[in-house]
Order: C-alpha cells, then structure tokens, then sequence
C-alpha cells in the first residue's frame, strides 16, 4: 500500500482530520480541534497528512510549538500531538516515516529547540527509531486531602502532619481563591524570576485548549502571598475541582523561584478539605525536583504512567533535555 505525506496547515484540512479520528474511536477529538488547533496555528503549529493512493487521509501526527522559561534564557519546545495512523496503516514502516518526516522538518525550521512527547507503548517504539530517545516518565501524583469516614480523615490529618515534621516546615498562609471566570490570569503568565527549571510560560489560550470549558465554576487561581493579601504574591495554583467524587486537579504552578511547596501545600489542602475534596492530583515528570517536592509534601504515585519521549534539535535543546530534573510542566504542557 502506497502513501504519500505532506506538512500542512491543520485548519485547511479540518474536517478530513476530524473524520480520521472519529472514524477510529476519538469522539471527543473535534472539540478538541476546535478548542486547541487555531491557537496552535498562530503559534507555528503545523500537522502532517499521510494519504494513500486514493487520496484518503490515513495518518496524522501535529506540532505545537510552547515556549519555556530555562534559567536566564526562553527555549521552544514542539509538542507532538494527536498521533495517529489508520487501522490498515498500522505497520512499523508507514508510521516511522510520518515521524521522521515530522522530525526533519521541524529541524530544517530552525526555531524549535527541541521535539517531546508522552505516547503510548506502541508509538514510542516507533518514535525510538526515529531520532528520539526516552528521557524520564511521567506521572500521576495524588495526595489524600480527607474523607467522610472520621477513623480514615484522621489517618489522613496524621499524614500531613508527619510530612511536615522531618523538615519543620511551617505551614504558609491560607490561599486567597480567585475564580478563574472572574479575574484575568496574566499576572501567571510568564514565569517569576531566574530559575534554573524549566518552568512553561501560559496563556488563556492554553488554558482554554487543555481544560474544556476553561473558566468555568470549578477552576480557581490560588494565590499566596508572604506577608497576608496585601502584598503581592508569592505563588498561584490553578486547581480544577473538587469533581462530584471529591478529586481536585492542580494543572498549573506559578511561585518565586526559592518557594517550597511544603510552604503552600498546607494551606491548599485545608481550603480544599473546607470545600469537599477528598483527593487533589497532579501529572508532572516523575524524576523532576518538582515531583520529588510533591512526594516530600505528601503525594504518592500512581501506577498510571507514560514515558516522555524527546530529541533534541538545538544546543539549547540538548541542555534542556540533560536537564530533566529540572522540568517544572504538568499535565497542560503534554499531549494526553
């Protein structure tokens, strides 16, 4: 079975992408391309087609661009998104030759310095054969936050208290909840200060592509501030929940470079626990300091995880990818 692949602007050929993924088991995926694909194009998204001889589209496999902050310089990584490749198409050769097209022109632009994703089994086997190496894992942590079972919330209270003892950590302030509908996120826009993390600039576009429905009732920016409301903050959590089963999803973290977790985390929990969570998540690299900070804090991992895949395309991208403790992302900056 012949095919051919072409590098295309996703909008022009919206429908026929839309119709490869509903026609394999993606509902959900037209919302989705109208919530996420023309930001992505602004930005320098592009997609790549695979047709077979009949001109049908059987593969596809999109770019989005998302800059980052590392240390004292902007560095732009290339998400690769919504990988996918038609039933009789799904051989090694069809599908290594739509990623390393992919690759290759992405490196001939020039403005990307690095290429990252988190696929499943089967697509990074492909991808490891296509100038991308695995460089860490990602994962889902969770946090117990209370129950409705007295004996069960006091072990949990217990689990707190004891993540904070080895270190003596003082609990921070309460937040101050601003829901996400009602004030503008700019100030958490652009990472703060110098840091050597790699720490993703936002955007409402972003926001809004990644969290359907993006502001509604149940997102809020948690802010915190040093020295009480008055003065400016120190940190801003964006928390999705809690859901009607109780789970709260954090999915952004912006604070100044030298702030603990352990400082926030305290008084996030008790505001959650006021409002009826009973479990607060989060996906973000397992080997990262981030995570290491969320464990530290209380979070345990999930067995839920998927590797991140990547290749570097500049020097700056090879430092980054050398780099992969230092990765401060979350669940907004991946593909699933």
């Amino acid at each position: 079975m012949g095919f051919t692949i072409t590098t295309v602007n996703p909008l022009d050929h919206a429908d026929e992408i839309k119709q490869l993924f509903v026609a394999h088991g993606r509902p959900e995926f037209p919302g989705f391309f109208a919530r996420a694909y023309e930001p992505a194009v602004r930005a320098g998204g592009v997609s790549w087609l695979g047709r077979d001889d009949a001109g049908q589209v059987v593969m596809h496999v999109g770019c989005f661009p998302r800059r980052f902050r590392f240390g004292t310089r902007d560095v732009v990584g290339g998400l690769l998104v919504n990988a996918l490749v038609a039933e009789s198409y799904r051989s090694f050769f069809p599908a290594r030759a739509l990623m390393r097209r992919a690759r290759g022109d992405i490196e001939a632009r020039g403005d990307i310095d690095f290429l990252y994703t988190d696929p499943n089994d089967q697509a990074r086997a492909v991808l490891e054969v296509s100038g991308f190496r695995r460089i860490g894992t990602l994962a889902r942590l969770v946090l117990p936050v209370g129950d409705r079972r007295w004996l069960v919330d006091g072990a949990i209270r217990l689990l707190h208290a004891r993540a904070r003892l080895p270190r003596r950590v003082r609990a921070g302030p309460d937040p101050t909840p601003c829901r996400a509908a009602e004030h503008s996120a700019a100030a958490f826009e652009a990472p703060w200060g110098d840091s050597p993390r790699l720490r993703p600039h936002y955007g409402s576009a972003l926001f809004a592509a990644r969290l359907e429905g993006y502001p509604g009732p149940r997102d809020t920016w948690f802010t915190f501030s040093q020295n009480g409301g008055g003065s400016a903050p120190t940190a801003g959590l964006l928390v999705r929940g809690p859901d009607p089963s109780g789970v709260a999803t954090l999915h952004a973290i912006r604070r100044e470079p030298e702030l603990s977790l352990g400082y926030v985390i305290p008084g996030l929990v008790r505001t959650l626990r006021a409002a009826g969570c009973t479990r607060l998540q989060i996906v973000t690299v397992a080997e990262s300091e981030l995570a290491a900070e969320l464990r530290r804090a209380g979070f345990l991992a999930r067995r839920d995880a998927a590797s991140v895949i990547a290749a570097p395309l500049t020097p700056a991208g090879e430092a980054v990818l050398g780099a992969v403790r230092q990765w401060e992302i979350t669940d907004l900056d991946c593909d699933r």
